[in-house]
Order: structure tokens, then sequence, then C-alpha cells
């Protein structure tokens, strides 16, 4: 039996309607940083038809330039933005399932990327993440390995360049993963979501950029984009994960110790994949988004605080969204979001309009 989930009088999280930007062929993942210098969010998509990631540099105002691409390995998926070589200027990491390979592009500073390095990680690899996993204060990388059922740790040596990978073993099919210290021992773990077992692996780690045999708790079905944040207001981790059949959201709130209680099950639009968890009507609580591919819609669940969520809305996005970032995008200090639309090869903007609590 699941936890029982709450049901609330709704409350208001406003966005203007959606405006299109022109990606690549096939944008599948979207990623949100500041990639040429100024204060101005800018976006990083990947475009898998392509074998590219385009870059679309922002003007301040949610507004956005004409995307220019630049080519990765085969078959690119998710793409997260970092300076690996620790120069001051915004790097690109993008994990390539056809290759097999996280590639490295290094920024020029002007949101431009000629210098590409691809780097083994094994087969199948559907996603990457970034963090400093040994504690020298160089950003690390960690992807996922669908074929192989593993991550892949990269252990940057802090001038752009990696060691070679290591790899810990997952349940079967891992498609996402998340870097967070789960146990609050100053150490980074990884949450991963495995979709061919129906759960998410826990891999505790140990400080030196290695990690211990994996816990697993059971999702919903085919869980596929996994997230970690603050849900329910005390000090312990806690974590999301959206779960493609059964259309929701699993809950797992932390307990301390990188434990949790059972899961609860938020309802989305049908077919979530991408997940994010950010307050999104400015009132102390974190909530969270979906894009629903099936639908072609966000959903959005309101945060209550204590792990419970509101039914919300859902808006309109571009065909078949497979990703879903969130970032202030017009500098108003309240969280806007940007989707990527397989289907219509695009990029839907929503910009806030809730205001932002006063300071």
């Amino acid at each position: 039996m699941l936890a029982a989930l709450s049901v609330l009088p709704s409350r208001e999280a406003r966005f203007a309607v959606g405006v299109d930007y022109p990606a690549g062929t096939y944008p599948c993942s979207v990623a949100i940083g500041l990639l040429d210098g100024d204060k101005a969010p800018d976006l990083a998509v990947v475009n898998y038809g392509s074998n590219s990631v385009s870059v679309l540099l922002g003007n301040g105002d949610g507004t956005f330039l004409e995307p220019r691409q630049f080519p990765t390995a085969f078959l690119p998926y998710v793409v997260t933005i970092g300076d690996w070589n620790v120069d001051g200027r915004a790097d690109l990491a993008v994990a390539s399932e056809g290759s097999g390979t996280v590639t490295e592009l290094l920024g020029e500073g002007d949101g431009s990327y000629g210098n590409r390095t691809d780097l083994a990680v094994g087969g199948g690899a559907y996603s990457v993440a970034a963090g400093d996993l040994n504690a020298d204060g160089f950003p690390d990388l960690v992807a996922t390995n669908l074929n192989r059922n593993q991550v892949t740790a990269l252990l940057s040596r802090g001038d752009g360049s990696f060691l070679p990978g290591i790899s810990f073993p997952t349940a079967h099919g891992p498609r996402s993963v998340a870097i967070a210290d789960l146990d609050l021992d100053k150490v980074p773990d990884l949450v991963v979501a495995c979709f061919n077992s129906d759960a998410i692996s826990i891999l505790l780690g140990n400080g030196n950029g290695t990690f211990r045999h994996w816990i697993d708790y059971p999702t919903g079905p085919s869980p596929y984009s996994v997230q970690v944040g603050m849900l329910d207001g005390d000090s312990w981790p806690d974590v999301a994960v959206s779960s493609l059949v059964s259309n929701s959201i699993s809950v797992f709130l932390g307990t301390g110790h990188a434990m949790f209680r059972r899961r609860r099950d938020v309802r989305t639009g049908k077919q979530p994949y991408g997940l994010a968890i950010a307050d999104l009507n400015s009132d102390g609580r974190m909530d969270l988004s979906t894009s629903d591919l099936a639908t072609s819609t966000v959903s959005i669940a309101l945060g209550e605080g204590n792990g419970n969520f509101l039914r919300s809305e859902r808006l309109p996005t571009g065909s078949n969204p497979q990703s879903i970032a969130v970032g202030d995008l017009n500098l108003d200090g309240m969280p806007d979001f940007v989707t990527a639309n397989t289907g219509s090869n695009t990029v839907r903007i929503f910009l806030n309009r809730a205001k932002a609590a006063p300071r």
C-alpha cells in the first residue's frame, strides 16, 4: 500500500503563454546557464537527430537569439553545464547514448564551443551530472550506462581533462542520475533512476570519487528522470522521480542517513519525462513540474511543504516535450521554465507571472 496523498484546495501558479524558439532536430534535453559571460541566462539544447548542441543566448528579458549549433558524438541525449577547466568560462558535457561517450565542449566565454573531447563511459550513456566527488575543488562527471547497468565516474584533473572512468553497478536500466549529499556527511552521493527495474538506486559516496554498493527503492513503472530537493520542510534531502507508465511522480521523503519513507505518488499528464523542483509561486515551498511527452503539456504540482502536493494547472507545450529546465530567464527574481520539444524541433519558454517574495 502506498502512503495516502491528501487532496487540498488549489493555489495559483501563473505563467505567460509559452513562446517557441527553433532548436535543432529532435531536441531532447535543455539546460540553463550563463554561457557568454553576461548576466543574462542562456540555453544549451541537445539535438538527438542532428548530433549537435544548440546554444541560444539570452537577452535578459526572457527572449533569445537565434541558435548556434556545435557538433557532439552520435545520438546525444542529455547536457549539463559546468566549468571543467576552471577558467571562469561555462563548458558543456553531453551524454551520447549512441557512442557511449560524454562529449566535453570547452567554452570560449562568448557562447561558442570549438574545443571538443569525447570521453568513453560505456554503452548507452543516457545522462550526465556534475559535482565534486572527491573534494579536490574540481567538478567531476557521472554518466549512466543503460546497456551495462552501471554508472561511470570521471574524476577531473582540473585542467579540462579527466581520469579514465570508474564504474559502479546499479539496478537494471539506469536512465538518469542526480548528485546530492543524501546523508548530510558532506560527501556527495548518487541517486539513479533505473528504468528496467522500476526502482531508484542509492549509491553512498566514500569521499574519494568511489561509491558503495547500491540500495534500491521501488518506484512507479518505468522511472525516467530523478531530482533531489527539500520537499517536506525538514533538514533531510528528498527524492522525486518521474514514472513514465503510471503517469505520476514518485516522491520519497528522507528520514536521515539516506533512508526514505514509503513512496507517495503525485499525478501528472501522460508519460512524464523531464522533472524539475523549484518554488514556482514564491510561497517558500518546493513545487514539482514535469514535461509530459504524450499530452504535450507541462504539469505543475504545488507543494504544501509537508511532502503533499496539490493538483494544479497543465500548460500546453510544443509537440512531445522530453525535457524541462527551471531558471530565472528574465531576471525578475522568479523561476521560469523551458521545455525541449522533440516533435516540433523547438524549445518553449514560459515566463512566471507571480510576484517574488519580499527580501
